[in-house]
């Protein structure tokens, strides 16, 4: 009688260790499925930054194109008010020797 008892309790505990085992298996799996889902989340957080790290880049370069461009046209200016003015002068002076002429 003993030794059915003892054969009883030997049981329990295996099916509660089974329940236990099953339990941590379901937790296990469950704690792999989250460490999956932010490993995903950090190499897509990664690849967004490495993005945006070569979208910043070509946007420095585009502005210092634009900047070179800008300098350019700003000499290009300054040449057309000279030849503006080398222009206005020579008008005037004929201007000038026309009336004096007269």
């Amino acid at each position: 009688m003993y030794l059915l008892k003892a054969v009883s309790n030997i049981l329990t505990n295996i099916g509660n260790l089974n329940d236990t085992i099953r339990k941590y298996i379901v937790n296990m799996d469950g704690w792999i499925k989250e460490i999956n889902t932010r490993i995903s989340k950090v190499e897509d957080t990664y690849s967004l930054v490495n993005e945006n790290i070569d979208d910043i880049q070509h946007n420095y370069e585009l502005i210092f194109e634009l900047k070179d461009q800008i300098e350019e046209m700003k000499q290009e200016v300054n040449a057309l008010k000279l030849i503006q003015i080398i222009s206005l002068k020579k008008e005037r002076n004929l201007v000038k020797e026309r009336l004096e002429s007269k």
